[in-house]
């Protein structure tokens, strides 16, 4: 079920810091997955931090997205972290049954990281 109001999603990267920080805000669909994709591509050797607490919205395709970027990322000996996901972030991947992604939420508050051990993005 798509959102009433569709919000345009504006992703920020925070480069220059270990591990780079990419911000996103808005809906996180089939329309606007290239928008992130973009962003991330160039990171996938790195370590990256993605903040998902102003996602509005997220579908399958973003969920594959992040899925399919956390593969190659691993890959390419990158990683990519989810901080923070917001309500309806954390709704979806647990009815998709994915929600180990949420490994990270609670890393900046220096709780487990993932990646030791887990699946976590």
């Amino acid at each position: 079920m798509a959102p009433a109001s569709p919000q345009p999603l504006h992703v920020d990267a925070v480069l220059g810091l270990e591990p780079a920080l990419i911000r996103a805000c808005g809906d996180l669909d089939m329309d606007s997955v290239p928008s992130l994709t973009a962003v991330l591509e160039p990171l996938l050797a790195e370590r990256v931090e993605l903040d998902l607490a102003n996602v509005t919205f997220i579908d399958s395709s973003g969920v594959n997205a992040l899925l399919s970027h956390h593969e190659r990322s691993r890959a390419a000996g990158g990683r990519l972290v989810v901080l923070h996901p917001s309500k309806a972030v954390r709704q979806i991947l647990q009815l998709l049954g994915v929600d180990w992604l949420l490994a990270a939420q609670h890393r900046a508050e220096g709780k487990h990281d993932p990646g030791e051990g887990t699946h976590g993005l």
